[in-house]
């Protein structure tokens, strides 16, 4: 009998053991708090994936005076940006043609041929203007006179605008690389300053219209042709050689990280 009582007073106290009001001495057990877990955030780049590159416009972005057949800029930044954290690789969707104007560009765009490039774009680069301005050289050549390429200019600027709305009624998002142009004819001519002031207010003019998109980013390249001294020149002393196209990647991939356009890390 007594040992039935033992163990009855025994089970007693293991239950009350077990009670969330148990006493241990004089202090009361703290309840449990439940463990916070703070959430988890995929990285962006976690996953790598492939980065598709449209390039637009005339020779320079086709990569016309590449003797090492890299693509000119565009091969290049290619190739740059396949290296960058969380890219798997890149895919070039050249669309761009030697000696096109941006008359011939704009056109391109009610055909619908440049609908799926940009459409899939992750990044959009364009160089166009070039041949505009060769196009009034070439018509105006025994009488060249500024007033003509200012008249030039004005239908250049609301052709140029009319591109990026169009570019953007196909991809909303896309960031978009403008690159400006450059003066190839202080090497074949003395009227250096006129053509100077011609070149500077076309890029003025570009630098000005990609500003106006929140998701554009202007690119000069003037200065990088000034001379030959650094032999950046094709054969043809029009467009870039080899070196030349790479000086366009490095000044594209800084002006690229100044306009927040590099792949997040």
């Amino acid at each position: 009998m007594k040992r039935i009582l033992f163990i009855i007073f025994l089970a007693a106290g293991i239950l009350a053991g077990c009670s969330s009001s148990f006493i241990f001495g004089k202090d009361e057990a703290e309840p449990r708090v439940p463990i916070a877990f703070t959430e988890y955030r995929v990285p962006p780049n976690f996953v790598p994936q492939a980065l598709i590159i449209t390039a637009l416009g005339d020779s320079l972005s086709q990569g016309v005076g590449d003797t090492e057949n890299f693509g000119g800029y565009t091969g290049r930044l290619a190739d740059e940006i396949s290296e960058w954290p969380g890219v798997r690789g890149t895919i070039v969707e050249n669309t761009a043609k030697r000696g096109r104007r941006s008359d011939q560009l704009l056109a391109m765009f009610p055909k619908g041929a440049l609908t799926g490039p940009i459409s899939e774009a992750d990044y959009v680069t364009m160089t166009i203007g070039g041949n505009d301005i060769m196009k009034i050289v070439k018509r105006d050549l025994f009488s060249l006179n500024i007033e003509a390429f200012k008249d030039e200019l004005v239908l250049y600027e609301n052709r140029y605008r009319t591109i990026f709305k169009s570019i953007r009624a196909i991809n909303p998002s896309v960031p978009i690389i403008a690159i400006g142009i450059y003066n190839p004819f202080s090497l074949i001519t003395d009227e250096v300053e006129e053509f100077d002031e011609i070149i500077t207010n076309y890029n003025d003019a570009m630098k000005e219209i990609t500003e106006e998109d929140p998701l554009a980013c202007f690119v000069p390249v003037e200065d990088l042709f000034v001379s030959n001294d650094n032999l950046v020149y094709h054969t043809d002393f029009f467009h870039p050689n080899s070196k030349g196209y790479e000086l366009m990647t490095e000044r594209i991939l800084e002006r690229m990280g100044e306009c927040g356009f590099s792949y997040q890390e």
